[in-house]
């Protein structure tokens, strides 16, 4: 049977050099880019909003749907 112990190892090992790659993300840049989100068209976020709103609920029995608006 062959040796697998050394494979996964080396998988979680590549897993956390993977991780930490994400840590380096620079902070000033992110603030910069939710920024930009959040200055885009109201109006479009609200058509966007609700067709994903309708979307997600489409298929749910009536005491289940995620969103209920009056």
């Amino acid at each position: 049977m062959p040796d697998t112990a050394r494979r996964n190892q080396a998988v979680r090992d590549g897993e956390q050099q993977e991780n930490l790659h994400v840590h380096r993300i620079d902070p000033s840049a992110l603030t910069k880019l939710l920024d930009e989100w959040m200055q885009g068209d109201e109006a479009e976020q609200r058509e966007t909003f609700e067709a994903l709103r309708r979307s997600l609920d489409e298929d749910r029995p009536a005491g289940y749907k995620l969103f209920s608006y009056g």
